[in-house]
């Protein structure tokens, strides 16, 4: 399946690659989604600065999340075929370069339009992260490997947004938003260079491109993510609700043309016997229900914080760090547990999530007004916790009941249904939590809106992503079935 491995050492210099690969391919993973969420802090800034509505900036957002969930699949195969280092390294450049344009841009729209570029070539380089991972390690190590992806993606989220509201409120050299992603370039760059040097190059069996199967998966996307993501922005014009009905049927003409080809010996995207593998449809499941939530607790926790309580974006940060915290402490015990009880963990930690969830609700429905950083650090802690104990080992757990032999595309799929939802759970969550606050903003946070209206948002969105746990954990307990 591979033209080299990680675990086949030939010298010094490969024994020095075993050592940093993993670092590497990880580095790059947590840019591409600490990049996703770097942009929500600092949207109103990016607003005023740029003169844009809210419609404007959602599609900033859009932008990037579209055309990277598109690309994963895609992504993954290309590496497949041209091997997984280069298709890193040039993914990696492409972001860099994208980077800059973001930074430089002088209206949204050119920033828009550097976000679409950026968002593509980050699903260039992310699928080569898990596909390497399944190539060069095996047993233990493989999931340790896996376990370092998920802990990269939930640090990321966090980091991300910490990062956002420093680089807002610090305002260094007077370059305001423009911070936000200046930065990423850089050290894009140089991960692109260490990946040449230490990360050794495997590849997969070359199959052909599936160019009308990919052209139909970026069309549903498409439909599906920018009204969502978009449409509340602007009012939910028409074309929103047109957009959202053809979804499903650009969906279903996706899934016959998967099954046309694969009846057809062909070598389709997503090929429809992997979906039937009752081990994969759930973990699926899994992934996309939890996304969700955490997609909308990562923006309308923020939003709340500093619209509804009057925090900085940094003050919001710091709010934010015990939630770091518990994440970092599950991704320090998920090994050992995951290794003793292996998809249980996943069940227990959605369980531990909703009830830290469900703590916070109450804490907003009583006493919304005097909340604290100190007050919230009891609920974020266990949040922070419970998403760290599902989060980082879900890959793993999923990918283990996958045949070896379509781990590449099967990773690719849980990496394109974990973007599009954490996507969802913004804008889904997030039209929820601003409908309740009653107005918007240019940023799409509420103004306008009184204690009670942030309470009575801050409490909906908490509940609906204490539920979204728990029906996590019910699906994760039909995982369990088959088999550990």
């Amino acid at each position: 399946m591979t033209t080299t491995t990680l675990t086949s050492p030939a010298g010094r210099a490969a024994r020095v690659a075993d050592r940093f690969a993993l670092p590497v391919l990880l580095l790059g993973s947590f840019l591409a989604t600490a990049n996703f969420f770097v942009v929500n802090v600092a949207l109103p800034t990016i607003g005023r600065s740029l003169h844009a509505n809210a419609a404007a900036l959602q599609l900033v957002v859009a932008a990037y999340s579209v055309s990277y969930a598109a690309a994963l699949v895609a992504g993954g195969r290309l590496g497949d075929r041209f091997g997984r280092r280069r298709m890193f390294v040039t993914g990696l450049v492409g972001f860099a370069a994208a980077g800059l344009a973001c930074g430089l841009a002088g209206n949204a729209w050119t920033l828009t339009a550097a976000r679409l570029v950026q968002g593509a070539a980050a699903g260039i380089f992310v699928p080569q992260v898990l596909s390497t991972i399944q190539a060069g390690y095996a047993g233990a190590a493989r999931q340790r490997a896996l376990a370092g992806f998920g802990a990269t993606l939930g640090i990321a989220c966090v980091m991300g947004q910490l990062y956002g509201g420093a680089a807002v409120t610090l305002d260094v050299a007077h370059l305001t938003w423009r911070l936000v992603f200046l930065p990423f370039a850089p050290v894009a760059l140089l991960v692109a260079v260490l990946a040449v040097r230490l990360v050794p190059d495997t590849s997969g069996r070359p199959l052909p491109l599936d160019l009308r199967g990919a052209a139909l998966l970026t069309l549903t996307l498409v439909l599906l993510l920018v009204p969502l993501s978009v449409g509340a922005g602007a009012g939910r014009p028409t074309w929103a609700w047109v957009a959202l009905a053809a979804a499903p049927v650009a969906a279903y003409g996706f899934w016959r043309d998967q099954l046309s080809r694969e009846r057809a010996g062909g070598a389709p995207l997503l090929p429809p016997s992997l979906v039937r593998l009752a081990a994969f449809r759930r973990g699926l499941a899994v992934v996309a229900v939890f996304f969700v939530g955490l997609g909308g607790f990562l923006l309308t926790t923020g939003i709340s914080l500093q619209e509804g309580l009057g925090m900085s974006p940094l003050g919001a940060g710091f709010a934010l760090a015990p939630y770091a915290l518990g994440f970092l402490v599950a991704s320090l015990t998920v090994p050992p547990l995951v290794g003793r009880y292996a998809g249980r963990v996943i069940v227990a930690g959605a369980v531990v999530l909703a009830v830290g969830l469900a703590a916070a609700a109450v804490q907003a429905s009583v006493g919304y007004d005097g909340l604290t950083a100190g007050a919230l650090l009891p609920a974020f802690t266990v949040i922070g916790f419970g998403q760290g104990l599902v989060m980082i080992p879900v890959f793993g757990v999923v990918l283990a009941r996958v045949p070896t032999d379509r781990a590449g595309v099967a990773s690719g799929v849980l990496t394109t249904t974990q973007q599009a939802t954490i996507a969802i759970g913004f804008a889904a969550l997030g039209t929820v939590f601003f409908r309740v606050a009653s107005t918007g903003s240019a940023s799409g946070a509420a103004t306008g809106a009184t204690g009670a209206d942030w309470r009575a948002a801050t409490v909906a969105v908490l509940a609906a992503e204490a539920a979204l746990a728990l029906l996590t954990g019910m699906i994760a307990t039909r995982l369990l079935r088959s088999g550990d």
